[in-house]
């Protein structure tokens, strides 16, 4: 039971809610948003920039409802294996997935990424979205990833960090030079990266507040106990919304092991 509520508090957290009873609510809410996190077009975009085209085997850790799984499929035609802790996401990814005619290239398994067993199975793209700290700061999740992947294997990471002189405290996000210091230190060198606009930032997240705003409309029209539940829910993507704009630079790297 423990392990199972770990599990649920993780992934509440890296969807930027702070209360477990919103469990139970994410598919609804989320119903609207196929990407979760991270951009596929700008993952796929830095895997051919960086002459990574047939990447072979690529590995997406939380894969939400496999936007970007499907996309790295479409385009370079290489088989894709995506883990979710959601059974409503994974549902969601293989109907996507048979709609974009790459049902045979994406496989989709439910699972606690924290707990998968990774052997024997090797990957030479592992794709890493928009899930903090799940496994732990930045060297310790490279370190993790790294036991999965082929030689000269690749990370595509979506993430973001503070500069050193931000007065901001945000303590889900390293320092500029924490972040490239700890990829090098894991045994990571960037290999490319592609930073987001501010303006870029807004659209999406105007975008995708909208749609999770009128979502919680209607569970609290159904659900009025739960009114406190999902209005902090909204304060809280409202609260990381800003962050994100304002304060964090953010953007997709292409890691490769040295």
């Amino acid at each position: 039971m423990r392990a199972m509520k770990d599990l649920i508090e993780c992934v509440v957290e890296t969807l930027d809610g702070f209360d477990v009873g919103l469990y139970p609510h994410l598919p609804f809410l989320l119903q609207d948003l196929w990407r979760m996190g991270s951009d596929p077009e700008a993952m796929v975009s830095l895997l051919k920039r960086e002459g990574v085209v047939r990447p072979g085997r690529v590995l997406d850790l939380g894969c939400g409802k496999g936007a970007v799984s499907i996309r790295i499929a479409e385009v370079l035609g290489c088989p894709v294996k995506g883990i979710d802790a959601v059974p409503a996401f994974i549902d969601a990814a293989r109907a996507r997935a048979t709609d974009h005619r790459v049902g045979r290239l994406c496989r989709f398994v439910i699972g606690d990424i924290r707990a998968w067993t990774w052997e024997p199975e090797k990957f030479d793209v592992i794709v890493f979205g928009a899930l903090g700290r799940i496994l732990g700061d930045m060297k310790e999740t490279l370190a993790f990833l790294a036991g999965s992947l082929n030689e000269r294997g690749c990370v595509l990471l979506d993430d973001g960090f503070l500069e050193d002189n931000s007065p901001t405290v945000y303590d889900r996000c390293l320092r500029r030079s924490e972040f490239y210091g700890q990829i090098a230190a894991a045994g990571f060198e960037v290999a490319g990266e592609d930073l987001l606009s501010k303006e870029a930032i807004e659209a999406t997240d105007r975008s995708f507040y909208q749609m999770i705003e009128r979502r919680a409309a209607e569970l609290i029209l159904s659900h009025p106990e739960q009114a406190g539940l999902l209005r902090g829910y909204l304060e809280s993507q409202e609260v990381e919304n800003s962050i994100l704009e304002n304060d964090l630079v953010c953007g997709t790297w292409l890691l490769r092991l040295k």
